[in-house]
């Protein structure tokens, strides 16, 4: 595979798994709120779906092609400016994976099994579970901007 269709696999997939996060918490987090809360959960629910698949597709694809980037001797290489921003973006990149672990398998379960049915009130737990991922997901923007800047800097 030529190093342009990897770098051009790699951006793809940045733009749409940061754009995805930063779309959800600019515009239909803020949305939900002028919405009846229960159709705003179900709003909610329908697109953190969808959108887990197309963030776990571009996690999947940025640490191939990040992989097969990467110059073999500067994975863990602290010895140099690069080396030591590489290895921070990698530990972001860990911690990313660890929090869509956490919202995937853990909060939006949860989210699932308190869903309100037709014309009950939210739950406790579903408001707490709703704000959880509200949490993690901005956690996760926000890494997800600082590795964009460390991978900025890389190429300064």
């Amino acid at each position: 595979m030529s190093s342009t269709i990897i770098h051009f696999l790699h951006l793809l997939a940045t733009v749409v798994w940061i754009g995805g996060m930063i779309f959800m918490e600019a515009v239909l987090y803020p949305s939900l709120s002028a919405i009846d809360p229960q159709q705003a959960g179900k709003a909610q629910s329908v697109v953190a779906k969808r959108f887990t698949i197309i963030a776990w597709s571009c996690i999947v694809i940025l640490i191939i092609t990040g992989l097969l980037k990467t110059p073999s001797g500067w994975l863990f290489d602290t010895s140099s400016t690069i080396g030591t921003i590489l290895l921070v973006k990698h530990l972001l990149i860990v911690a990313v994976i660890i929090v869509s672990i956490v919202i995937t398998f853990v909060v939006a379960p949860k989210l699932i099994s308190a869903f309100p049915k037709p014309g009950e009130s939210p739950t406790p737990a579903f408001l707490k579970s709703q704000q959880r991922i509200k949490v993690l997901s901005g956690t996760n923007m926000i890494i997800g901007v600082l590795i964009l800047l460390l991978t900025s800097l890389l190429q300064a």
